[in-house]
């Protein structure tokens, strides 16, 4: 059976192949069980970690950002083989698509600097519910099944595939945002959604006219 994720020291840090047939919630939760395992190639400091094995979309990229950051903190992400030398001096197209991902990731939690926030890391299983009476940030996915509820507003950091319960003290201001936009219910300030035809990529819900509305969540900055 082919291994979903596979590590190799490299010159600077370790090379992470990913596997280019399996799901990518399941690639997430085989690389956190990884790191986890094997610790010991990261060290204790600045480690560079470097993404091959298949083509990533943005929305994967801050899948894996959100594992990498929770378990090892002070390590760099890239994505790509590891460059030579000889190539150091070459537009490095990962490196712009991380600066991306980081203006998206500083945008999204603004709105949290002067609100009180619960961050959760970890995936949320089925059957259960994790609360915060301010707003919620969850570093992890939301399996079928599984509920977030929040006062104020939602992101998920991964696949949000269970139910999302935004402003359920009344504030219709609040919305729910994923990386990974696939939920079975989401609810802000009792307005309901519980049908929506899947789309990937980056997605954010809000009421409008007494409805909620979903948009790609575009981010100018």
């Amino acid at each position: 059976m082919e291994e979903l994720v596979k590590l190799k020291g490299v010159g600077d840090g370790v090379k992470i192949n990913l596997s280019d047939d399996a799901e990518f919630s399941e690639i997430i939760e085989y690389l956190r069980k990884k790191i986890d395992e094997f610790r010991r190639f990261f060290g204790s400091g600045h480690c560079n970690i470097y993404f091959t094995g298949r083509k990533l979309e943005k929305s994967d990229m801050l899948r894996l950002e959100s594992v990498v950051s929770s378990m090892l903190p002070e390590s760099s992400i890239h994505y790509g083989e590891r460059r030579t030398a000889e190539k150091a001096e070459e537009p490095a197209e990962e490196e712009e698509t991380k600066s991306e991902l980081e203006a998206i990731r500083e945008v999204v939690t603004t709105n949290f600097k002067a609100n009180r926030a619960r961050l959760y890391e970890g995936v949320v299983k089925s059957g259960r519910t994790v609360e915060s009476d301010g707003h919620l940030i969850l570093m992890g996915d939301v399996e079928n099944g599984a509920k977030l509820v929040a006062s104020g507003n939602i992101i998920v950091f991964g696949s949000l595939k269970g139910s999302a319960e935004a402003g359920c003290m009344g504030n219709r201001e609040a919305y729910v945002a994923a990386v990974d936009f696939d939920p079975e219910t989401v609810d802000i300030a009792g307005v309901v959604m519980r049908e929506y035809e899947y789309v990937s990529g980056i997605k954010k819900a809000v009421i409008e006219n007494e409805k909620i509305s979903v948009y790609e969540y575009l981010i100018n900055v």
